[in-house]
């Protein structure tokens, strides 16, 4: 009986202090990785027949743009080759010595593409946590004096792509001319093995669009668009972020050309630097807060223009320090009658920034601009998720039994780069507890509570109850007027479900993944669950309302509980919150709520080597 009383009195303190945990520690968990640093190697054709499809040099123009326009902690590096290697520049991160050997490069000889890569991925170092790409621009096969040569070439271009593969290097493939029109070409080889990507010159774009695809949707550069212009020159006005950055690139592209390109700003350091399709605004700590650039086209012709936005930067940890007291447990009759000294639970309530540390040792984030923003932070080895709010991130930390506080951030989905000098620790010390008061009988107040508890607990495992052997109504053939209720409980999962994205809003790829049904645990999923499972990203746009369970004969039930999702088994539309059964080889059809993405889940058997495994 003293044992049941304590159990209940434990329980009614905690149920008083859990809602204020729940609202103080209000950030989602969340797993980050820091952003990563990059090399890029272009590999250009030199051959004679660039003469004739590349008359212009448009493609070391494309080169020169590419390079100008990457961030700092990313270096380039460049193999020019024909029958053998035309010129090399090491990785490094300055535009000028790479300009400087593409304005030399001469078109003629072979084209021996296997030594080429063989170069290219030789100049890689061997740092971890580092992006490589290899941007190809080449407007044929391989091609060399004699068979020997041209099959000796094939080989080691066979042979370098493996090895770029097992180095997680990808290959981007830009066909320039009208030669590369099969895609199964040898040469593009390239790009299939290493998860890169093929573009053709006409069909994908000019040679800048195609630059600007590899850069921002390929390999994810940040960068903000600021303007798209219209007609035979202009002028645009770009509004700044805020203040302390260190570096600011605004780039300027059209495919008919530019010219005449001039800003007015003010920096520490400034240049621009052009090309015959090309502008890049270069300023070295802006202290103004906009640039006003001026240019000419030779033809009607857009200019898109993009920001690239650096920060040196160092998280700024402000604590103040909170307790909550915690009622003692009674212990026994006699020890109950004495009146014990109260204990407290210390919480540090921390508002986290980040601050720039190299130029006006401001908070970076109070602007309009950075407020509502999702930000990853890390505090004591956990990752969590919080909201930027009046230049502030709000998160609370219990302290009993720690001394220090770590704080790091993960800024890799912002429009801008961050250099972090992180983590930060800041040494814990909150005030002493007060000298406690006596205080009145509160025994009858805690037995109310254990009471409730109870009574809570009990409800708790009834719903638990409840939930586990879910009923849900199934819907039957037409013939069938009413649906059939159904108790899932008895039901286990088999099979497999094969996911395609079909669409996303944003237009990007996302390779097919498969989720294994067989062997989990019987109940309900969400379609949300699964794509975390699987590492899909889509957004909030209805897939946790696409609910799963366990059907009988090997089938699965689908529910869509989604206010505008639209899902389809075969052709026929599900009806909202009713439950449709869906066996081996059939097929589901999802339209999200954003009206753009679209997905397809093929349901599919085992195969007994899958069951084994």
């Amino acid at each position: 009986m003293k044992n049941l009383k304590r159990i209940f009195l434990f329980i009614g303190v905690m149920m008083l202090l859990l809602p204020i945990r729940q609202d103080t520690l209000a950030a989602e968990e969340y797993h980050g990785q820091p952003a990563k640093n990059g090399e890029i190697v272009f590999l250009l054709d030199t051959s004679g027949s660039m003469n004739s499809n590349d008359k212009s040099r448009f493609a070391i123009d494309a080169i020169r743009q590419a390079v100008c326009s990457l961030p700092s902690n990313y270096k380039s590096g460049l193999v020019a080759y024909n029958t053998g290697i035309q010129t090399i520049v090491p990785l490094s991160g300055g535009a000028d010595p790479m300009g400087t050997q593409l304005s030399s490069v001469i078109y003629k000889g072979y084209t021996n593409a296997g030594e080429g890569l063989n170069q290219a991925v030789g100049l890689f170092s061997a740092d971890e946590n580092v992006d490589r790409s290899i941007v190809m621009v080449t407007d044929g096969e391989i091609d060399m004096p004699d068979k020997q040569a041209k099959e000796s070439s094939r080989a080691l271009y066979s042979e370098t792509i493996k090895k770029a593969k097992e180095a997680g290097i990808k290959i981007y493939i830009v066909a320039v001319g009208s030669e590369l029109n099969d895609p199964n070409m040898h040469i593009f080889d390239g790009a299939e093995m290493t998860d890169g990507a093929i573009y053709w010159q006409g069909q994908s774009g000019n040679l800048v669009q195609i630059m600007n695809r590899i850069l921002y949707d390929r390999m994810n550069l940040p960068k903000r668009s600021v303007g798209v212009t219209d007609g035979n020159g202009g002028s645009l006005h770009v509004e700044l972020p805020s203040p302390g950055a260190e570096r600011v690139k605004v780039v300027l592209t059209s495919g008919q050309g530019i010219q005449n390109v001039t800003a007015d700003y003010t920096a520490d350091e400034g240049h621009i630097t052009s090309g015959r399709n090309f502008a890049v605004i270069e300023m070295t700590r802006p202290a103004s807060g906009a640039v006003d650039v001026r240019f000419q086209t030779p033809e009607l012709s857009g200019v898109e223009a993009y920001m690239t936005v650096e920060y040196t930067a160092r998280p700024v940890v402000n604590i103040n320090y909170r307790r909550e007291e915690v009622l003692p447990d009674a212990g026994s009759e006699e020890k109950s009658k004495t009146k014990f000294p109260p204990l407290y639970k210390h919480y540090a309530d921390l508002e986290l920034s980040l601050k720039d540390t190299a130029g006006k040792n401001e908070n970076l984030w109070n602007t309009p601009y950075y407020e509502g923003q999702s930000v990853p932070f890390c505090v004591n080895g956990v990752w969590k998720s919080g909201t930027i709010s009046g230049g502030l991130i709000p998160y609370s930390l219990p302290i009993d039994g720690i001394d220090t506080v770590t704080v790091e951030f993960d800024t890799s989905m912002f429009a801008e780069q961050y250099r972090i000098e992180q983590p930060v620790t800041e040494q814990l010390a909150p005030p002493p507890d007060p000298i406690p008061e006596p205080e009145p009988d509160y025994r009858p107040l805690w037995a109310i509570l254990g009471a409730l508890a109870l009574v809570i607990v009990l409800i708790l495992l009834w719903w638990y109850k409840k939930k586990n052997a879910a009923v849900i109504y199934v819907s039957q053939s037409p013939s069938s007027k009413e649906p059939v209720k159904m108790k899932t409980k008895a039901c286990t999962y088999s099979g497999k479900f094969s996911i395609y994205v079909v669409r996303t809003a944003d237009g990007r790829d996302v390779p097919p993944q498969t989720y294994h049904l067989f062997g989990r645990n019987s109940g309900r999923m969400t379609l949300g669950q699964i794509l975390a499972s699987c590492k899909i990203k889509l957004g909030k746009i209805g897939e946790e309302d696409i609910i799963i369970y366990p059907g009988p004969d090997h089938s699965v039930i689908i529910m869509d509980q989604s206010e505008r999702c639209t899902v389809l088994r075969g052709m026929e539309i599900l009806k909202k919150g009713m439950g449709y059964p869906v066996f081996y080889n059939e097929k589901i059809t999802i339209t999200f709520e954003d009206e753009s993405t679209e997905m397809e889940i093929h349901y599919k058997n085992l195969k007994p080597s899958e069951r084994k495994s």
